[in-house]
Formats: structure tokens, C-alpha cells, sequence
């Protein structure tokens, strides 16, 4: 089923859930008529929940009406895509990689009202939450939590907070506790500043756990370990306890 509904001037959000066929392509294309036609730009927000079927008929549908598809993409100027199912996020933001001129991103469920404020422009970085500074009650260790997607300017700023902690307490122990991994923005490869900057605050490091996370980067961060001279250990989301304690030895 898909429905639409208006979020702010300018921003609609296409709801899709349950079955999708063909008879719910009408209400679709009426919105691609519509912005299409508009003289300004619009952003959409698409909530993806509990799709269990699809007809296959819709993608004929939306190739006879590829022309009005086209036009509307031209006026839009945010996509912000809910979606909990890693699947359809990473679909997604392959998606918006063909779609030039258009800023896309994907949020998972938990962060759906942040989604809607970036789509009708009540906030600017979609993702500032992401990355932040937490206490563990220890003062010779450094951590900070992972919830979401990295993308250029978290992660500058992350990194800026983590070394101005450091070099306020003097601590050499760090750890990161990721709450939720869903990846990170692929300008992140090609940024120099980041990786040198990333560089310099991991030199202040002796020890440096990681916790929870997808279990293939916590082992590669522990193969990782001698090239950078420092121990590094991942644990489970739920040993977080047992990460404190051999940081503190």
C-alpha cells in the first residue's frame, strides 16, 4: 500500500507498506504531475515499513509514465528514505548515486522524525547525532558512542572532540561503543584531512576498544593492531563492562 501525505509546504511523504501493486501508482504519478509542474523545489520523504509483497505490474506503471519521472526529478532537491531493512537502505543509496543534483540520504527507523526535519529543512546535517562523546565514570578513558550513519562532518567532529578530551584529561585509553552501525558516507575514503587527523589522535592511544558493531570490524581493527602500535580488542554490545575492565589495567 502506498500513501502520501503532506509534511510542510513543498515536502510530501510517500508511505509504503503492506502489499504494493499497481492500483496505488495512480496517487504516485498525480505527485510526479504535481511537482513536476511546480516552480519550486520540493523534497520527499519515503517511510519504508513491512513490505511483503510486490507486484511486479507497478514497475510497468512507472515505465509508461518514465517521462513525468524524469521532470520531477528535476524539481526536487531533498529524498530522505526511513527504511529499517539493510537491504533497502543500501538499495537506496545506490539509488542516489544516480540521481545528480538531488542530496539523498537514509535514515533507519529510530531516527524517522530526524529524517522528516531534514526533509522540510527545520535541520541542516542529517546525520549530526550520530557520533557523540559519552561518560563511563573513568577519567583515564575516552569513549564515545555510534548510533547511525558517519558521514564527513560527524566524523571530523568526532575526532575533534575525542582529541580535545585527550589532551584535557590525558588519558591514552579509548573506547567506542557502536550502538548502531549503518555505514558511513563513501567521501569519508577520499578525505586526506580526516584520515590525518584520524591519525594524529590515534598516536596518543595505548589501548583502544571497540564495542559491539559488526563482528568483521572489530576483527579487523584487531588485525590492524600492530601496524598502528596499539592494543586493540573488540567485545559485544553487551560486554561493555568487561571492555572497561581491560582498558583499566
Amino acid at each position: 500500500m502506498i500513501t502520501i501525505s503532506e509534511l510542510a509546504p513543498n515536502v510530501q511523504q510517500i508511505k509504503i507498506s503492506g502489499k504494493v501493486q499497481s492500483a496505488d501508482m495512480p496517487h504516485v504519478i498525480d505527485l510526479a504531475e504535481t511537482i513536476a509542474k511546480g516552480g519550486k523545489k520540493d523534497n520527499l520523504v519515503f517511510d519504508i515499513e513491512n513490505v511483503n509483497a510486490f507486484d511486479w505490474s507497478v514497475l510497468g506503471e512507472e515505465l509508461n509514465h518514465l517521462p513525468t519521472m524524469m521532470r520531477m526529478l528535476t524539481q526536487l532537491d531533498r529524498i530522505a528514505v526511513i527504511a529499517d531493512q539493510s537491504w533497502l537502505r543500501t538499495a537506496a543509496r545506490i539509488e542516489s548515486a544516480l540521481l545528480p543534483g538531488v542530496t539523498y540520504e537514509v535514515f533507519s527507523r529510530d531516527k524517522a522524525e530526524q529524517a522528516r526535519a531534514w526533509a522540510k529543512g527545520e535541520i541542516d546535517s542529517p546525520h549530526a547525532d550520530a557520533v557523540r562523546l559519552v561518560d563511563v565514570g573513568e577519567s583515564s578513558i575516552v569513549a564515545f558512542e555510534l548510533d547511525g550513519r558517519i558521514d564527513e562532518d560527524n566524523a571530523a567532529m568526532m575526532i575533534k572532540d575525542a582529541r580535545l578530551a585527550l589532551e584535557k584529561t590525558g588519558a591514552r585509553r579509548m573506547m567506542a561503543r557502536i550502538k548502531n552501525w549503518h555505514g558511513f558516507d563513501p567521501s569519508l575514503l577520499a578525505s586526506g584531512d580526516i584520515a590525518k587527523s584520524k591519525m594524529e589522535f590515534i598516536k596518543r592511544l595505548d589501548r583502544y576498544a571497540i564495542v559491539g558493531g559488526p563482528e568483521r570490524m572489530r576483527s579487523l581493527a584487531e588485525t590492524m593492531s600492530p601496524a598502528v602500535d596499539i592494543d586493540i580488542k573488540g567485545f559485544d554490545l553487551d560486554e561493555e563492562s568487561e571492555a572497561l575492565e581491560w582498558l583499566k589495567r
